[in-house]
């Protein structure tokens, strides 16, 4: 009961309590008041500076008047396992997430174009392939479409192997349509886009699709999108930081 989660959930489940707070219309301090704790407390379990045990959670959603259902989905945020590699039950909410608060971050791509360079079409024989229902393609490819929009706010790099450039997704005038799009966003000052040429063989593979995010608050995150998992022990990011290096000695400019 009294284990803390993990930095990267802490900063998720904080500013999930926050909307919460700010729709009922508490201030922060009136909230600090109630719990017995400091305003600067508040704050910082709100940013994930600090974290949370689930007695800290039930008592932070009880004085904001949450129902139970609610207390018992925040609750489950903290008993998914952490925080070496943790799976989450709301994979794309948490991504979007982390995505949206990184100041920077660094895609690589192996096997296909990274999705927030897609272009609608390519999104949708992608997402279509997996088998699913038409309404639930929609609904992946909208969401898709809608996390493009961050590519105007901040640093964004891509390392796209040269074998995704030339997988024919659709047929010629699809692809040609997501290289001119990859051109076009390749010019914008904010994003970086490099290829990993396929000439050199074995060493231009580096292993399944991951996303480094980097924060100016907190400690960087990687999310590995086959398994849909994050990982934030030092340790392990060491691991993708060093591969991003690699990266970036062999892939063109």
């Amino acid at each position: 009961m009294g284990e803390r989660i993990g930095a990267a959930r802490a900063r998720e489940l904080g500013d999930e309590l926050r909307q919460y707070r700010e729709t009922l219309g508490i201030s922060s301090e009136t909230l600090a008041k109630r719990l017995g704790w400091s305003t600067s407390k508040v704050s910082r379990i709100e940013h994930g500076i600090t974290g949370m045990n689930e007695i800290d959670v039930v008592r932070y959603a009880a004085h904001c008047g949450l129902a139970h259902d609610h207390i018992d989905a925040l609750l489950e945020m903290c008993r998914e396992p952490g925080p070496l590699g943790y799976w989450l039950s709301r994979r794309l909410s948490s991504l979007i997430f982390y995505e949206t608060t990184a100041s920077s971050s660094v895609d690589y791509g192996p096997m296909g174009v990274p999705g927030l360079l897609q272009t609608e079409e390519y999104a949708t024989e992608v997402i279509g392939a997996a088998g699913l229902e038409p309404l639930f393609v929609r609904y992946w490819v909208g969401m898709r479409m809608e996390r493009q929009l961050a590519l105007h706010s901040r640093e964004f790099a891509f390392y796209i192997h040269e074998y995704a450039l030339r997988l024919p997704v659709g047929g010629n005038r699809l692809m040609n349509e997501q290289l001119l799009k990859l051109v076009l966003l390749g010019e914008q000052p904010q994003l970086t886009i490099r290829v990993v040429p396929a000439a050199l063989g074995a060493r231009s593979y580096f292993g399944a699709e991951f996303v480094l995010f980097r924060y100016a608050r907190h400690r960087p995150l990687v999310y590995v999108d086959s398994v849909g998992l994050f990982l934030e022990d030092p340790d392990e990011v060491t691991q993708y930081q060093e591969k991003l290096a690699s990266l970036s000695e062999v892939a063109l400019s």
